[in-house]
Parts: C-alpha cells; structure tokens; sequence
C-alpha cells in the first residue's frame, strides 16, 4: 500500500433560482445541502480538497495523453500493439507522423492540459491567502498551472492563455504570442517558489507533493527550453545545493516501488497498486491502464517467462523498443541501465522464453525487444485479494527525478554564455558513476553530444526524448524515417504511406480540429503544415 494515496473529490458548484407567483411577487429559496462557489474556499482543507482535484487531473490524464503521445513521438519504439489498427490505430498514427488535427490522441493531450489549467485557476482565483497552508496550496496549483502550459506552448507554440473563470462570451480565445506565455509560467513558477518550503520542512501530510526544489526543477527546466542558459544554471544549483536530493543507488529501481518519493525523486505523481484489472481503465486508473498496455503480450512468450520477469501477465504490446536503442546501449557499454530498461530476443532465449509466433517471427510492431521500464510488476501489488495482488498496475510517474536535473544543470552549464564544463562533467559522471561508467572527459560541443547521449540511455522511456529532439534541432535526422517500415508479425513490414517527420510541420502539433470549430478566434491560425 502507499504511504499516501490520493483521495479526490470533485467540486460541483450549482446556483439555483426558483421563482414562483405572477407579477412582481416572488420567493427565491436557498438549496440546502449545495456549495456554492462563494461559499467554498474558505477553509483549508476546502482549499487542499481543490488542490486535489488539479493533481486528479493531472493523475487521470497521464496514461493515454502523456505517455503514449511523448513515447510514441519518440525515436526510441514503435506503436506495438496486437495487430495494424489496434486501438484505433491513433498511436499509430502518432508513431509513424500520420497525425492530423482529427487525431484523437492529439485532441485528448490539449483538452487534458487545459483541463489542468482550468482547475488550477479554480483554487488560484478564488483562495484568499489568508493562511500558511492556503498560501502553499494555491502556491502548488500555480505550479501545476506553469507546468500545463509549459507543455502547451513546447508542443504547439502560442497558445491561448487563460488565467480566469471564462464567461461563455468570453470562450473565444486566441492565440497569445509567445513572449507573454513564457513571462506567465516564469510567473507561476517564481511565486510558487516563493511560497513553498524545501521538501525536508514540508508538513509530513504534503511531503508527497510539491516543495520548493520541485518547482525550481520546473523552472530550470523552463528556461533550458528557451535558451536562457545562464538563468537554467543558477536555478538548477539551488536545487543540487539544497541538499535535498541524491542519486538512488539502485538504477534498476528508479522507477520501482522501493524507491517511490526516495531521494531522487523531485516531482512524483502517486497512483493506487489496489486496483484490479477490471478498474484500471476506470476514473481512478491514471497509469493503470498504461503498464497494462506496455507489457508484452502473453500469446507470444511461453507463460512461466512473465513469472520469471515478475511481470503481470495479460498486457498488450505496445510501445516496443527499436532494436537501436538496444544497440545504443551496447555500443556504449551500458549494460547496467541496458539489463533496467530493455530486454532482447537473446535474454529472452536464455530464459527459454523465446518468441512462440506461428512463423517464428517476432510480433507485429516489434523488433523482438521488450521495454522493462513502468511495467506492472507481481510483487508489488497491495489488493487485499489474490486476484488484485496479481493484477497491480500502481506504479508512481517520476515526473522529474534527480538524475534528469543533473543532466540538464550539466547541459545548462555546457551551453550559457561562460561555459563551465568543468562542473558540467561533474554532474554528467555523477550520473555514470551510479552505472559503473568510466567518466567523461569531452569539453565543449563534443561534451554537449556526450550529454545527449546520457540523457538518451538515462531517461530512456521517461517521455522525455521526444521533447529533447525538438529543442536540440535534431528532430527530423532522428525521426525523418519514422514509421516508413514497421514490422508486421510475419517476417516482413508494413511501409505506410505519409510516414517520417517532415520539416516545416512537425516542429509543432496540430490544433485539433475540434478546437478550432468551437473557439472561433484560433480560425486561419492553424500550425504550418496541417
């Protein structure tokens, strides 16, 4: 079980006018039992209880907006799955550069983002500050909020920004040009830190939340992003100077239960390991519905090889790894975080567990290699039955860890106007050293392709990649041939016609076409290319 598991509740506000009689007279009676806006936000647990709803969202949103768009995205997988087409074909179509603003991946990502927003401005604008723990309260759901649009405006450039409760006059938003956007997360994130206390001083209750160092990740992360190397720098060394972080000594289990809320962990969204399998796609599921679909598929491996692997046994395929990634890792001579993050067809053999296609080939949408990263894994189940046990799918999303800032402190280093590679090195070999790698000695732009490449094997399958090859420029050479030969489970491959990044588009998402019908004010503003 958890040590703190969250408990959401919505906020359903309804005002309600009776009006009776003829002429003037009327009675205007008070609905008992309602809250109303006005009423509500006065105390803090009403206040924490709004908090909670904006992490809901967040939680609820991640698994087929967050992880299936920025892995699929990615050079690092294909979209998997059990055949062409299965669930839709939308991950296809986002794996192999086929999307369109109809894409219904591309849709549910946007709507989720300003889902978060609107509920972060919900707590924002209507909590009086008036106690500590309201202050740090509404101090995280600014956070929350920069860090919505931080994805936003990464993803598909000027985007509306909404900081109040719309009128329905007022729905009608158009973009907002990019200086403005940036100067408002730089906003949220700078009050938040204001407000909040480093993890260490956080009321136990809170710990799991958000502290300070937290947001100050954000925001280093924020100016890395647009360049401001130097002011990404300084803001990542106060949280490595803070003292409130370290390295988890075990890779393997950065991403596992041992290590949940440990001392690598900056941002951490927490989810239930109670759920069975029949409510993981349910409200409360978040990642549930996630590990399930990225495990391996059971019709293809010899059952007892899931036991061996500790792994639940009824997951779907997708999201499977390109041999190149297996290969990145043994060119480098990575076996550490190779053994943590991706199993091949030879490790499989020596399980006796190799591929049981009719044909002998490896399944469709893959090159026989098998993601072992934010799995389900048996032993770390909590259901108070057998079957719950045996169906975890609680697994927390490391949303930044303490590695991820190393590397990109060293990166911010290695880029701002007066390099230090010196202490860029200190913290890239920081991060090697934990996976018995000899340290790197490289300076200048060959130390910043070394950094690249740490963060390629580091944070593999962490939905960071993607993301990483847009700001570097270096996305169409990985991605340009996306797609364009896809296995299809009998010893051949699909050649989809479209597919492969192409510049000039993919620089930036589409905005769904839904968005553009109901807000009238993003007409003729389409991203290029769509």
């Amino acid at each position: 079980m958890k040590t703190m598991i969250y408990k959401f509740s919505k906020v359903f506000i309804v005002l309600v006018l009776l009006s009776f009689g003829c002429s003037e007279d009327f009675l205007e009676y008070e609905q008992r039992g309602v809250q109303t806006e006005e009423s509500f936000y006065q105390t803090d647990d009403q206040v924490f209880e709004a908090l909670m709803a904006v992490f809901d969202e967040w939680q609820g949103g991640m698994g087929f907006n967050y992880v299936y768009m920025l892995n699929g995205l990615s050079d690092e997988s294909y979209a998997g799955g059990g055949a062409r087409g299965d669930n839709g074909g939308t991950l296809e179509e986002i794996n192999e550069y086929r999307f369109s603003p109809t894409t219904a991946a591309i849709s549910g990502f946007y709507g989720w983002m300003y889902n978060c927003v609107n509920r972060a401005n919900l707590v924002i604008n209507n909590t009086e500050t008036d106690t500590e723990k309201k202050a740090m309260f509404v101090a995280m759901a600014k956070a929350l909020r920069g860090y919505a649009y931080f994805y936003l405006s990464n993803l598909w450039g000027e985007v509306p920004l909404v900081l109040t409760q719309l009128n329905p006059d007022e729905y009608n938003q158009p973009r907002t040009p990019m200086a403005e956007i940036n100067a408002q997360i730089e906003a949220d994130f700078t009050e938040a830190i204001a407000a909040l206390p480093v993890r260490s001083a956080m009321p136990a209750t809170y710990q799991q939340l958000l502290s300070k160092g937290s947001v100050q990740a954000m925001l280093g992360k924020h100016y890395l992003f647009i360049d401001d190397f130097d002011k990404a720098a300084s803001t990542f060394e106060q949280v490595i100077s803070s003292g409130e972080y370290d390295l988890y000594p075990d890779y393997a289990k950065v991403l596992r239960k041992d290590s949940e809320h440990g001392v690598e962990s900056v941002f951490e969204l927490n989810y239930t390991s109670t759920l069975s399998y029949a409510s993981i796609f349910g409200a409360e599921s978040g990642i549930g519905g996630w590990v399930v679909m990225n495990g391996p598929r059971p019709e293809y491996l010899p059952a007892m090889t899931f036991f061996m692997l500790d792994l639940f046994p009824f997951s779907w395929g997708f999201i499977n790894p390109h041999k190149e990634m297996y290969d990145a890792y043994v060119e480098a001579g990575d076996n550490v975080r190779l053994t943590a993050s991706i199993l091949g067809p030879d490790e499989l053999s020596a399980l006796g567990a190799a591929y049981q296609t009719p044909a002998g080939f490896v399944p469709y949408g893959s090159d026989g290699y098998l993601d072992m990263k934010y799995l389900g894994y048996l032993s770390e189940g909590g259901g108070a039955d057998g079957w719950t046990q045996f169906s975890n799918v609680g697994t927390n999303v490391r949303m930044i860890r303490y590695a991820d800032v190393l590397l990109m402190a060293a990166e911010a280093n290695n880029r701002k106007s007066s390099a230090d590679d010196e202490k860029a090195k200190t913290y890239v070999n920081m991060v090697r050293s934990r996976v018995s790698l000899d340290p790197v000695t490289s300076a200048g732009t060959a130390l910043f392709e070394d950094i690249k490449t740490e963060r390629k094997l580091e944070l593999s399958f962490e939905m960071v990649r993607y993301m990483d090859l847009q700001r570097w420029g270096d996305a169409y050479d990985a991605l340009k041939d996306q797609g364009k030969k896809v296995p299809n489970g009998s010893g051949g491959y699909y050649e989809p016609q479209g597919a492969g990044y192409e510049q000039g588009k993919n620089e930036l998402l589409p905005f769904p076409e839904y968005e553009m019908t109901v807000n009238t004010a993003l007409e003729g503003a389409q991203n290029p290319g769509y």
